[in-house]
């Protein structure tokens, strides 16, 4: 533990043990709060989120598209974004043939809410 002294205007300098400990550099960033009569500082973890492009956009409104008809309620946002869906690398061309109609995905989820009570019957 090392004292040190608070400078103008509150300064404080950090011993470059500590700095070299912590990875703080100039214009690192602190966390700074009070508990218990104590004042504390960690560093600061700065988190940037990532931001998609609307080709990235677009990929994942169609992938996650459940049955042909959302896929096919998705397309005019995809084409006011500027992508052509035909276009978009990672998504294969007969994808949306592949999807299930509405009725059949309705249903599948209405038979596998069947199973899965059937399911907790028997236990």
């Amino acid at each position: 533990m090392e004292t040190i002294k608070m400078g103008k205007r509150g300064t404080l300098v950090i011993p470059a043990k500590l700095r070299k400990q912590f990875g703080l550099e100039d214009g690192s960033l602190l966390i700074t709060e009070a508990a218990n009569g104590e004042i504390r500082l960690r560093p600061a973890v700065l988190y940037e989120p990532e931001v998609w492009g609307p080709e990235r956009t677009a990929y994942f409104m169609l992938i996650n598209s459940m049955t042909r008809e959302e896929w096919d309620r998705m397309i005019p946002d995809v084409l006011a974004m500027g992508v052509d869906p035909t276009k978009i690398a990672g998504i294969e061309p007969n994808h949306r043939d592949s999807l299930p109609g509405e009725q059949e995905w309705d249903r599948k989820m209405r038979d596998a809410a069947k199973a899965r009570q059937q399911t907790r019957l028997s236990a």
